[in-house]
C-alpha cells in the first residue's frame, strides 16, 4: 500500500508543484496520475536511485524471463520501438520492487506500438500483483490501464475514482473539459421556475437545483444528431466535419456557440444543414462543482 498524507512540494522561487496531497493506494492497485503538464505528476513520482552494478545484475537475470538477452549489448538506436519499450519494463522489473512507478512510459512510441506494450504492461501489472504508479497526460492510457484514475491540476487531485466514474461523472468543468476523446460540451445555462434553458434549448430542470445560472455539460458521444426541430434539442448549422474512422465528429453552430456530436460513420449531414441535437446523457455545475 501507498500512503501520502499532507505532502507539499515547494520549489525555489516559491513554485508549489504540491498541495497538501492526501492519498491511498491500494495493494496491487494500477492507479494513473493523469493531468496536463506541469501539473506536479512527475514530481509525486520520484524514486530513489539503484547502483548502476546492481542494476546491469538484476537487469540482466529479468532479461532471460523476457526473452531479451540478445538485446542487452545493442545500443538504444539498434533497437526498435517496441524492443525499447520491452527493456525497459525489464529495467524496471529488474528492481524488484514492492511497486512500480512509471513516469510516462509510452510516450515516444507510435500508434501500433503504444497498443502493443500498453496491453504487455498491463497483463505484467495482472501477473506480478504488483501496486503500479502510472504517471500519463495520455487519457486513454490511464482510462484503459488503471483501476483508479487521479486527475491533477496545479499540485492538486481534482478527483480520484475509477474510469467510469471520471468519465461518466467529472467532479469539476476543468475535469469533463480534460477527460475523452472529444472535450464535454460545457455551455452556459439558467434555470428558471423548473425550466433550464440552454443554447436554444428549453429543457425539464432535475429537482431540488435553484434558479440561476449554470454549466451545462454533455459529451459529444451522448448527443444525437437530429435533422428535425424539437423544443429539447439544440439548434444549429453543421459547419464542419472530421473524419475519426468509424464515426464522425460533428461541429455545428448555434448563436455565438459550437457544439460537437459524435455520430456513427455514413451519418454525417453535410456542412450547412441545419441540424438539432439531443441530449441523451448530460451533467450540470455550479460555482466550479457538479451539482
Amino acid at each position: 500500500m501507498i500512503s501520502l498524507h499532507g505532502l507539499t512540494k515547494v520549489f525555489p522561487g516559491g513554485v508549489r508543484a504540491l498541495d497538501g496531497l492526501d492519498l491511498t493506494i491500494a495493494d496491487g492497485e494500477f492507479f494513473a496520475l493523469l493531468g496536463p503538464s506541469g501539473c506536479g505528476k512527475t514530481t509525486l513520482l520520484r524514486i530513489k536511485k539503484v547502483p548502476r552494478p546492481e542494476r546491469a545484475a538484476r537487469a540482466a537475470e529479468v532479461a532471460r524471463r523476457l526473452s531479451l538477452p540478445d538485446l542487452l549489448h545493442r545500443r538504444p538506436a539498434q533497437l526498435s520501438g517496441g524492443q525499447q519499450q520491452r527493456v525497459a519494463l525489464a529495467r524496471a522489473i529488474a528492481c524488484r520492487p514492492t511497486a512500480f512507478l512509471f513516469d510516462e512510459p509510452l510516450s515516444n512510441l507510435d500508434a501500433r506500438l503504444r497498443l502493443e506494450a500498453r496491453t504487455f504492461l498491463k497483463r505484467l501489472q495482472r501477473e506480478l500483483a504488483v501496486t503500479t504508479v502510472f504517471v500519463t497526460h495520455g487519457q486513454a492510457e490511464a482510462l484503459a490501464l488503471a483501476d483508479r484514475v487521479a486527475v491533477m491540476s496545479h499540485g492538486r487531485m481534482i478527483q480520484v475514482g475509477t474510469p467510469a466514474e471520471v468519465f461518466q461523472r467529472p467532479a469539476t468543468p476543468f475535469v469533463a473539459a480534460f477527460i475523452g476523446s472529444t472535450p464535454m460540451n460545457l455551455l452556459p445555462g439558467q434555470i428558471t421556475s423548473g425550466t433550464l434553458h440552454v443554447a436554444g434549448a428549453t429543457l425539464p430542470a432535475p429537482a431540488g437545483i435553484a434558479d440561476g445560472d449554470l454549466v451545462y455539460g454533455a459529451r459529444p458521444e451522448y448527443l444525437e444528431l437530429l435533422l428535425q426541430a424539437r423544443p429539447d434539442a439544440f439548434p444549429g448549422t453543421v459547419s464542419v466535419l472530421e473524419n475519426l474512422g468509424t464515426s464522425t465528429l460533428v461541429t455545428f453552430e448555434t448563436d455565438d456557440t459550437l457544439i460537437q456530436a459524435v455520430v456513427p460513420e455514413g451519418d454525417e449531414p453535410p456542412i450547412g444543414t441545419p441540424a438539432w441535437a439531443l441530449p441523451r446523457r448530460s451533467l450540470l455545475y455550479r460555482d466550479g462543482r457538479l451539482l
